[in-house]
Order: C-alpha cells, then structure tokens, then sequence
C-alpha cells in the first residue's frame, strides 16, 4: 500500500512539474513587458499617432504586455530603433517615411530597412490628401493645372513635408505636369515647406500657401458648410481611393507612375531592433493577425477611414522593400526641394 501510494504521489508531482513547464512555456515573450512603441510623428492627432494607438490597445491584450505610444518624431525614433536592445522593449510602429525619409537623403543610410527587423502590417490609411481654401479657383488639381497654364502669371504654391509621404505625392504630381503641361507649367507649381498639420492649416488661413498635404480625417471638419468662409477647405485630390468617398484620387486624374495609374497608401508596420529574436517576431505575427481580424478593431479603423490589413512580417519585409524599390526611379528623376521651394 505504502509503494501504491509513493508511486501516486510521484504521478501526482510528476504532472504538477510539467503542467508548471508548460505554463511557463507558454508564456509569451512580451508578457509582463513595459513595451515602449515610438512613432516618427511628434503630433497625437494624426494618422501616425492614431493608428498606433488604436493599434496597440488591442496588441497589449493579446501580448498580456503594457505598450506605451511615444510621438518622438522620424529622427528620434529612428534613432531609437537602431540603438535599442532587441528584447521587445522598443518597438516602432510607422508609415511609409520610415524608408521615404532615407530614399529622399533626408536621413542616414544606417536607418535602412536592412537595418531593422521588419515587423507585421497591421493596416493601411489611403487617406492621404490635397486640400485647399473653399474658394480655390480649382476643384482639384487637375484643374489646378489646367488653371496654370490659362493663367501664365500665375503661381500655385503647395505645403509639403521633406523626405515623407506628401514629398513622394508632390513629385509624383510635379513629374505628371512636366510631361502633360511642360516644364513652364510645373515651374510655377512652388513648394512650401511646412509642418504639422496645424501648422500647415495655419498657413493655407494666412494666405502663405494655395495648397496643403494632410490626413484625410485631419481636414474632414474643416470641410463643413458649416464652417466660417475664411477657414473652409476642399479636398482637390487623395492619393489613393477610400471606400465611400467621392473625391479624385490621382489616378482618376490620370497621374500615372511606370506608366500605371499613381496610387499610394500609407502601410503601417511594427518594427523591431535588428536582432530581435525569431520568437519574438512569430509570436508579434500572431498577436497582430488577431487584431486585424477582432471586429471591434475593424470598426474602429473604419470610423477613421483606415483599414485593418495585416500581413505576417517575412511577408510585409519582401512588399515594403519591392514598393521603396518601385519608387526609387521617381525620386531620382525628380529635381531636389531646393530647387522647387519658393526662395
């Protein structure tokens, strides 16, 4: 009896030891974690920061970690990024800047995407746009064109970021007019160099610039009939379609890039610090793919116009580097800001 009940009692501490093994094994590497996820935008009413936000609400739950949104700006999170030790405390969650801002010589070469891990896609905004004043004398920005050359003493100048997102818009508009209109037409198509978003409101209201580069979302309010004259905008062009939305997109306009209708959303991926361990990066996939499919993300996404997208890391590395590629050309051919900005 004694021996039946010593071997019991081996069985019982036998099956303790592992299912304690296996609740250890399970355990992911990012639980309990203070993960600190920088942003290349210093702004907490873009798209940048949104998306990130929204994002890492529902990633914390499924990482049983605590995730920390930080608006450092490009260069401090860059920065961040290629200094942090690759255990899962630093991570960056960004748009397309974060290899525009290196093709456009606007940032080192040591913030390559070969010198970071390529994270998961979580989702796309193709809501980048071109708005200007309500009383524009163009309805967008074909018209724009069309307006500059009836008008050849006229100048339409354009806000714009260097090295992001509004810099590969511009000169993608910019390499269209040269072709369509003539280089006498494009010169006259001038470059602002702005800021934030409020900051470029604030100069398309003072009158120190025709045109501005923004989010979608950001400018929707200030469309309003509602609101006052002097403050109204339009929309005159996005670079890519959104879903339920009856404004031009550049290829409805017949901006074309390779010879194929110019379309352009922003992907937003996670990043990680090179060297950062395979586990880590499955198991960032499968968090971030449960997000994109929880319906409350999706409808959230959706208010803003954004969409959930996910696409597992050795997936969304070979696209982010085939699209930076694919723009390569275009950025080349282009004449450098200097050249464009009004003196």
């Amino acid at each position: 009896m004694k021996k039946v009940l010593a071997i019991v009692l081996v069985l019982v501490l036998s099956l303790t030891a592992l299912t304690a093994c296996a609740k250890q094994e399970a355990k992911n590497s990012f639980e309990g974690k203070n993960v600190r996820v920088v942003i290349g935008s210093t702004s907490t009413t873009g798209d940048s920061y949104m998306i990130a936000d929204m994002t890492m609400r529902y990633l914390a739950k499924q990482l049983k970690g605590n995730t920390k949104v930080d608006a450092v700006g490009a260069g401090p999170a860059f920065e961040a990024i290629s200094t942090a030790k690759p255990d899962g405390e630093t991570i960056m969650m960004f748009h397309d800047m974060t290899y525009l801002g290196v093709l456009f010589g606007a940032f080192d070469q040591k913030y390559a995407l070969e010198n970071m891990v390529v994270g998961p896609r979580i989702g796309t905004n193709p809501g980048a746009a071109f708005g200007a004043k309500a009383t524009a004398p163009y309805s967008n920005m074909k018209e724009m064109a069309d307006y500059l050359k009836a008008n050849p003493s006229e100048h339409v100048r354009v806000a714009i970021e260097s090295g992001g997102v509004s810099h590969i818009g511009f000169i993608s508009y910019y390499e269209w007019v040269v072709t369509q209109y003539g280089q006498e037409v494009a010169d006259r198509v001038d470059v602002i160099v702005g800021g934030s978003t409020a900051e470029k409101l604030q100069m398309l209201w003072d009158g120190n610039t025709d045109v501005i580069f923004a989010d979608y979302s950001s400018l929707l309010q200030y469309t309003d009939p509602k609101v006052e004259d002097k403050l109204r905008v339009k929309f005159v062009a996005l670079l890519d379609k959104i879903d339920g939305v009856d404004i031009p997109a550049f290829a409805d306009l017949g901006v074309t890039l390779n010879g194929k209708p110019f379309a352009f959303s922003k992907d937003f991926i996670i990043y990680l610090p090179k060297g950062t361990p395979a586990e880590y990066i499955a198991e960032l996939d499968k968090a971030a793919e449960a997000v994109a499919k929880d319906p409350a993300f999706i409808e959230e996404m959706a208010k803003q116009k954004y969409k959930a997208a996910f696409m597992p890391s050795a997936e969304a590395n070979t696209y982010i580097i085939e699209k930076r590629n694919s723009l390569d050309a275009l950025i080349k051919a282009a004449p450098s800001l200097d050249e464009l900005t009004v003196k």
